[in-house]
């Protein structure tokens, strides 16, 4: 095994895997960076891609290590994968990245961030800095919730009012569940599974 690759299993430095194009990548710190290496069988090889900036055709520690840490897990591989950077569109978002100082990059995340409220938790989860006990999200989401409930109480709604309604449900849920899940989490999905289920019938009889 490579030398940095056993530190880095060593000291627990592999994050969470996740599936990721019929592969799996994981967050890796390596002393004070981080990486997020993807490995998985392409072409009939297994093949890794990290954004370490080591290219060859021998794994990098940090694939090493997070292949390493899937075996252990028992983690399906797909045996014709997608790396994360394979598509035409996200190779050219790459390369516009690398052009934008550090600065220009975080004031470019951090305006989106300010727009984009599932972005913005997005951003926050994979900085470690969702905390649990923040309870703004439950607030627009029983608001929303609320709202859905009341769309068709009226004498003068009409049925394209009801897919909005379903937009804006799916987006609140899309940015709660980036969030802990919690007992009020859960209760708060479960209702608004009810509301939509009624709602859902008026599209049925449409």
């Amino acid at each position: 095994m490579d030398e940095n690759a056993a530190r880095l299993l060593a000291n627990g430095n592999v994050g969470e895997l996740e599936s990721a194009g019929g592969g799996v990548q994981a967050l890796v710190r390596d002393h004070d960076a981080t990486f997020q290496p993807w490995v998985g069988i392409v072409d009939g090889i297994f093949t890794g891609d990290c954004d370490c900036g080591i290219i060859g055709d021998d794994l990098c520690a940090h694939a090493v290590a997070t292949a390493l840490t899937a075996f252990h897990a028992g983690a399906t591989f797909s045996g014709a994968a997608t790396p994360p950077g394979a598509a035409p569109e996200h190779a050219r978002y790459l390369q516009a990245v690398q052009r934008l100082s550090p600065r220009q990059l975080a004031e470019l995340v951090a305006g989106h961030a300010a727009r984009d409220r599932l972005f913005a938790t997005l951003l926050l989860g994979e900085a470690g800095m969702l905390d649990a006990a923040d309870t703004s999200g439950l607030a627009d989401f029983r608001t929303a919730v609320r709202d859905a409930s009341t769309v068709t109480a009226g004498s003068k709604w009409q049925i394209s009012d009801v897919e909005p309604t379903g937009h804006r449900l799916a987006a609140e849920v899309e940015i709660l569940c980036t969030h802990p899940a919690t007992p009020a989490v859960l209760d708060l999905v479960e209702e608004a599974i009810i509301v939509w289920d009624d709602l859902s019938g008026h599209l049925r009889d449409a």
